[in-house]
């Protein structure tokens, strides 16, 4: 059977097929005489015996990098009768349990149609939607990582059981970085109604339930990154970058975003349109939901970072953790910045307010560092900005750049990438008023993590915004998937 299944496993990469890599394998597996596959659960029976797809084919590679990490893949092929692992297993959401061999209670829960990358539930388990797929994304599957709300390292998950009201109040970790935080408490000048007040600042998102039920849940390896198939996709020498006028269509929200390294952050996307597009990437799975990053599960994720006393400041101070105007530690030749923004300071010019940003209008790999650098005139042949000329009596030009998902590893902590600095990132948290009529007005929606723009300690990693409304977009503002097993 591991023949024919690795058989299988060859057809499919040189097919054209729109299935999933998993489910083409059982599909045909299936077809042969003497097995029962059950795709939904991600299994095969063969002489009265159930196997997971990575025990059929081998699972070469995540069977080492398992072993390695001192991990213990427990199945339903090798799980206790009668214990919790074997009761979870007989659900169609779970292909295996992750347990370290020298502390069992540190346990990550693998959804079907996922397997193991690297990691470990304590530092940091990372999966992939693609199976063979490792560290470095090279089979270009999308990748989450698993927070532990459960065992000895796990941290507590920020939402309590709160009826459904999603009282952000009620949120210790709220409390605890309060001092980081902007609101709007009144609408501001430039919207219908301004100076009315803002209430109901607040979250519905998160999903207590599940965090409860499999101990923990996953949060976007990377930043959501633009879909490889779509027409505003650029990540190759001379490509054009297009702005808002493709990526916040209206076509956009039948896409799925992509959860990958090295590509293009998702940007000039609305909070309204990230949404949408974060639930569609698992819509049809019956074994996670995926949607738009929730406050809850962003400030877990900063409190479980932070719980490493490696990281111990991060929530306070993220310079050295992101891509700030502050951190000058990415030098790596290897990196390189998708994208590159212009920016004009007037210097001379009292009563002058045209500063502006420009974009680089082609891709260009070149060498870089993070933070904001001076364009002078020894540097401007090198980028292809759209300025008509330069005034270097009355301004002064700065570049910002923006990194390719997880280009980093200084951004990298506990295996997430730029969850600090780099992008701004919408979440599903809001805050609303209600005009003289009684009738809604405009939402605001939350920001979290700082941008490149940002200084990281002003703009850490829990930095909450809420000075911005869910139907506008920028440069500098991107968003970030998160999955609860069903």
């Amino acid at each position: 059977m591991q023949t024919e299944a690795l058989g299988i496993m060859s057809e499919y990469y040189g097919s054209a097929t729109d299935m999933q890599e998993d489910e083409y394998i059982l599909t045909e597996l299936g077809k042969k005489d003497g097995i029962t596959a059950n795709i939904a659960k991600g299994t095969v029976t063969y002489k009265n015996k159930e196997y997971t797809l990575s025990e059929i084919t081998g699972g070469t590679e995540e069977k080492q990098t398992l072993e390695k990490n001192n991990l213990e893949e427990i199945t339903l092929a090798n799980a206790e009768k009668g214990s919790a692992e074997e009761a979870l297993l007989k659900e169609q959401s779970v292909r295996a349990v992750i347990t370290e061999k020298e502390d069992k209670m540190n346990k990550a829960v693998i959804p079907t149609g996922f397997y193991y990358v690297t990691g470990t539930p304590s530092t940091g388990l990372v999966i992939s939607d693609k199976m063979g797929d490792d560290d470095s994304n090279s089979k270009k599957g999308n990748q989450f990582v698993w927070i532990p709300c459960s065992g000895t390292n796990g941290i507590t998950y920020e939402k309590t059981d709160d009826n459904g009201t999603g009282n952000h109040g009620l949120a210790s970790y709220w409390e605890e970085y309060k001092s980081k935080q902007w609101y709007y408490t009144t609408v501001p000048s430039g919207y219908t109604n301004a100076g009315q007040a803002i209430t109901g600042w607040s979250d519905n998102g998160g999903n207590y339930a599940s965090v409860t039920k499999y101990g923990g849940f996953y949060i976007g390896r990377y930043e959501a990154g633009v879909p490889r198939d779509a027409d505003f996709y650029a990540d190759s020498e001379g490509a054009t970058y297009y702005k808002e006028e493709k990526k916040n269509s209206e076509e956009v929200l039948s896409m799925r975003p992509i959860v990958q390294k090295g590509t293009q952050s998702w940007n000039y996307i609305s909070q309204e349109k990230a949404k949408k597009v974060s639930e569609n990437m698992y819509k049809a799975s019956t074994s996670v939901t995926s949607g738009l990053v929730d406050s809850y599960a962003w400030d877990t994720a900063v409190k479980w970072m932070a719980s490493d006393s490696k990281y111990s400041g991060i929530g306070m101070d993220s310079k050295n953790y992101g891509n700030y105007l502050d951190n000058t530690t990415i030098t790596a030749n290897t990196l390189y910045a998708l994208h590159r923004y212009a920016n004009r300071n007037a210097t001379g010019v009292a009563n002058n307010k045209n500063d502006y940003w420009t974009v680089a209008t082609k891709y260009k790999k070149a060498n870089i560092t993070s933070g904001r650098v001076t364009l002078g005139t020894s540097i401007r042949d090198q980028y292809e900005f759209a300025l008509n000329s330069y005034d270097d009596t009355n301004y002064n030009y700065y570049i910002y750049k923006e990194l390719a998902t997880g280009a980093a590893d200084e951004t990298k902590v506990k295996n997430i990438y730029d969850m600090a600095g780099n992008m701004w990132e919408w979440t599903t948290e809001t805050g609303n008023h209600t005009t003289a009529n009684g009738s809604s007005g405009t939402t605001f929606a939350v920001l979290r993590g700082g941008g490149f723009g940002n200084y990281g300690s002003d703009g850490p990693v829990s930095i909450r915004h809420g000075n911005g409304s869910a139907t506008g977009f920028s440069i500098d503002i991107g968003f970030r998937p998160v999955l609860y097993i069903r």
